[in-house]
């Protein structure tokens, strides 16, 4: 058993599946971790292990932006120490009271030591002999908030690819997150695990329930849980409606929303710098000025 797990209960799970979700690189829009957030609320789910983090962090990264600083954070009040909490890695249970159970992790991605991180999750797979674990991630992308959300996926078995037929399988070469580590090495274990990213908008800094509603509806479409996502729906078309009227409210910031709609309806551009008349940059500033003035790109 890995050195870094800590079991505070050992519950008895048929078949789960595993979702991971993680801060840092690969959390756009914290579309991972406020999925995750939602399911624990959701289905009332009960921590039973942890990890030991004090293996895997540096405390500070001189010169790497706050995704990747894992200070302990403090609350001090009157002089005195209320607080002091250290980045957690926690996994979380529930009974589905059918063929499959559902294991929920969450944490931060991992300064040092990528391998025994990954390794405390795997080994976690196979004392519940898991069926599949589901790497979840988002990136910011060309994407307006007005279609629906898309995806692409990256898989640790060959065999999978025909069940994944639908999804745009990514083809890459650079510098990796953790999440194509662990899928990497659940493959080299023979366990069925999948990175499943989200393109998120790049004016959507926080949690948003219209996205997280799509995404979550792709990634359970490949497991036989039935979760009722109709509150997670009906607050994503709530905040749907308020971005709406955010944008009329701002021509700039409307005018360019539509351009970015043309461009990703035609699929003729992969980046932004491909097309000088989708003004990014303008978008965001208008996106910063609507915050200034009191509103939320929600």
């Amino acid at each position: 058993m890995n050195d870094s797990l800590i079991f505070q209960d050992t519950p008895e799970l048929v078949n789960p599946y595993i979702l991971v979700a993680y801060h840092g690189w690969l959390n756009a829009g914290d579309i991972a971790t406020g999925s995750i957030d939602f399911l624990r609320r959701k289905l009332n789910a009960r921590k039973f292990a942890s990890l030991d983090s004090r293996h895997f962090y540096l405390w500070q990264v001189p010169g790497f932006d706050s995704a990747q600083v894992m200070r302990p954070h403090a609350v001090v009040e009157g002089g005195l120490i209320k607080s002091l909490e250290e980045p957690s890695n926690e996994f979380f249970f529930w009974k589905s009271g059918a063929e499959n159970d559902l294991i929920l992790f969450t944490g931060y991605e991992p300064n040092v030591a990528w391998p025994e991180y990954a390794s405390a999750i795997i080994n976690i797979a196979k004392r519940y002999k898991a069926c599949r674990i589901y790497v979840l991630g988002g990136v910011f992308d060309q994407v307006p908030h007005t279609r629906e959300t898309s995806v692409y996926a990256v898989l640790s078995r060959p065999e999978m690819k025909s069940e994944f037929k639908a999804f745009p399988l990514l083809n890459y070469t650079g510098p990796c997150s953790f999440s194509t580590l662990l899928v990497n090495h659940a493959g080299r274990e023979g366990i069925e695990a999948a990175s499943i990213v989200a393109r998120v908008p790049p004016y959507i800094d926080i949690f948003n329930a219209k996205i997280g509603y799509e995404y979550l509806k792709k990634v359970f479409a490949f497991t036989s849980l039935k979760i009722d996502l109709s509150d997670l729906k009906k607050t994503g078309d709530a905040v749907a409606k308020l971005m709406d009227n955010d944008f009329l409210q701002n021509k700039t910031a409307l005018a360019q929303l539509r351009k970015l709609e043309e461009m990703y309806d035609a699929s003729i551009f992969k980046e932004y710098s491909d097309n000088p008349e989708v003004k990014i940059d303008e978008l965001m500033r208008e996106m910063q000025n609507m915050k200034k003035d009191g509103q939320k790109p929600h």
